[in-house]
C-alpha cells in the first residue's frame, strides 16, 4: 500500500480549492487552515512552477477523542488534502490513514473512527 492517496483530477485545482470548505463540511469536517503556496512563495521571491496548495481540515468529536485517549497519535492531525499540478494534470492527495494506523497501536474504537474519517476524505476527493 502506498502512503499517499492520490486522486487524479479533471477538475481544474482552483475549482477544486473554491468547493473544498464546503464539500467538507458535508463531511462534517471544519477547515483550519488553507496553504496556497504557488501563490505565497513567489511573492516571498521563490518561483512555482505548476500550482500546489494544502488544506487542514479537522473533525472535532475524533480530534478531541483521540487527544483524550490517545495524545501521541496527534502527528496524525490534521487531516491534509494537497491540490497540485504535475506536468499540467491536476492530483489530490491526503495521507493514507490505513497505513499510518498500522504502524501504531490504537484503540480500535479510535481507530474504527478515524478510517471511517479517511474514508470520508477519499470519498470526497474522488468526486473531483
Amino acid at each position: 500500500m502506498q502512503l499517499i492517496y492520490t486522486h487524479r483530477s479533471r477538475t481544474s485545482a482552483l475549482e477544486i480549492e473554491k468547493r473544498i470548505e464546503g464539500d467538507a463540511k458535508v463531511f462534517g469536517l471544519m477547515l483550519k487552515k488553507h496553504f496556497p503556496f504557488s501563490q505565497n512563495l513567489p511573492k516571498s521571491g521563490f518561483e512555482i512552477k505548476e500550482h500546489a496548495s494544502v488544506f487542514e481540515l479537522c473533525k472535532g468529536a475524533i480530534a478531541a477523542k483521540l487527544l483524550n485517549t490517545q495524545p501521541e497519535l496527534n502527528i496524525l492531525m490534521p487531516c491534509r488534502i494537497s491540490i497540485y499540478q504535475k506536468e499540467k494534470e491536476v492530483f489530490i492527495a491526503t495521507p493514507n490513514l490505513e497505513v499510518q494506523l498500522d504502524m501504531f497501536e490504537c484503540d480500535e474504537s479510535l481507530k474504527k473512527d478515524i478510517l471511517e474519517l479517511y474514508h470520508d476524505i477519499v470519498t470526497m476527493i474522488n468526486k473531483y
